[in-house]
């Protein structure tokens, strides 16, 4: 009677539980549970077809999900048959996942721990190899990424990460408008434009033609690759980068207000970077005091300061004709400055200010983009590091998008994942 509760609980079509044992497995006690085929006829792994006789068979055993806290082993018989058209082929057995011998329902549960743990820690929780866990992981995300649907997407954004030692980037690629919210689309190496048309050639021509907008930094392979292949594109430059150039330009006033002075402000100005540099109103308590009493020591840093916080409102206007106002009065203050670095920002900002002022004309959410980065950091520092690139490219797109981030460790329970 037991065993009739356990070959329904275990719900394999056409199979039924025969014995139940303990015996020890990778120096666990472990559960074996023989199971027996019920249906009649064999079938060819290639074609498909059925026959009344199999051409030879033996007991293998593949490992599911666990049964209380023991490591849980079916022995079932594998069959080989002869087919006329295919040969000797391998008869499937149905439950199995493919790349590792384990179950659909523990691959699909392994899947999902992935995505909230590391390799090593759900191998260790589910009694595995650290190979086995990254093998069903990694070919879970591939069928995903190859069958993931794409149409309908009319923004892409773009981005680069520094990845490893040295000038080694990668570009990840997103869609910021589709119809399943922001998602991560690709990630390539290098960002050259020749290693951008990867991705061209991954997405297609035919849906290359309906994007609309990009979001890039003003990176100038990005621009090119962008508008050859989206002929009717709209360049919008990401307000991030542009804010970074701001800052770094901010940091060249401060290291020239220490030159000059000539150790007068050294006090004040030596370990006052970040603080210079953060959006003043995330500045609390002895930070804020520290600044208060730099700005009013140096007039110069005062100036820089108070026109780093004012040109963040040019991304708050919706009209071209204000916004290039705005920037007109803001370069203006900059007439008597004696603010050298911030008057090469003015110029560069003026060489790419249609690229600026285009979210005007489409607003789009710009902080997908850079929480996409932050993500893909967290990813690798995790990891201490993947020896695998595919895999480590497959788990930013994952992580980076929402919909495939999304942990549900029952959803897929006796579906196939792999």
């Amino acid at each position: 009677m037991q065993i009739d509760y356990l070959t329904k609980l275990l719900r394999f079509q056409g199979y039924g539980i025969t014995d139940l044992k303990l015996e020890r497995r990778k120096g666990k006690e472990s559960v074996i549970l023989e199971i027996r085929r019920e249906r009649t006829g064999y079938e060819c792994g290639k074609c498909g077809r059925w026959f009344k006789t199999y051409h030879s068979s033996w007991p293998i055993e593949t490992q599911h999900l666990m049964l209380w806290q023991y490591p849980t082993f079916l022995k079932v018989r594998r069959y080989r048959v002869e087919c006329p058209e295919c040969g000797i082929t391998m008869e499937p057995i149905e439950f199995m996942a493919k790349g590792a011998r384990v179950t659909h329902p523990l691959a699909s549960l392994v899947y999902e721990l992935c995505k909230v743990m590391t390799v090593q820690a759900v191998a260790i929780f589910q009694s595995l190899h650290r190979d086995t866990v990254k093998a069903i992981d990694k070919i879970a995300l591939k069928g995903i990424q190859a069958n993931r649907p794409l149409d309908g997407i009319a923004v892409l954004g773009a981005d680069e990460i520094a990845v490893g030692k040295g000038h080694n980037y990668w570009t990840m690629i997103s869609a910021l408008e589709s119809p399943r919210g922001p998602e991560m689309l690709q990630v390539v190496e290098g960002r050259r434009e020749k290693d951008v048309a990867k991705f061209w050639r991954w997405f297609g021509r035919k849906r290359a033609r309906y994007i609309t907008h990009a979001v890039i930094d003003m990176w100038k392979p990005f621009i090119r690759s962008f508008k050859v292949h989206c002929p009717s594109i709209q360049i919008i430059y990401d307000k991030f980068h542009i804010i970074r150039h701001l800052l770094e330009a901010l940091n060249k006033v401060r290291k020239s207000e220490l030159r000059r002075t000539s150790g007068k402000f050294k006090g004040l100005l030596i370990g006052k970077k970040f603080i210079l540099l953060s959006r003043q109103a995330h500045i609390r308590g002895n930070a804020r005091a520290a600044l208060n009493s730099l700005l009013k020591a140096n007039r110069r840093l005062f100036k820089a300061h108070l026109l780093k916080e004012s040109f963040g409102h040019l991304w708050s206007y919706k009209s071209r004709t204000w916004a290039v106002k705005f920037f007109q009065g803001w370069v203006a203050q900059l007439k008597w400055s004696r603010l050298k670095p911030y008057k090469r920002f003015a110029r560069m900002i003026e060489r790419h200010l249609d690229g600026i002022l285009a979210h005007c004309d489409k607003q789009v959410s710009l902080g997908y983009i850079e929480a996409c980065n932050l993500k893909a950091r967290n990813v690798i520092r995790r990891a201490y590091g993947y020896r695998d690139k595919e895999y480590m490219k497959l788990k930013i797109i994952q992580t980076c998008t929402p919909w495939m981030s999304q942990f549900t460790p029952w959803k897929s329970y006796h579906k196939i994942l792999c």
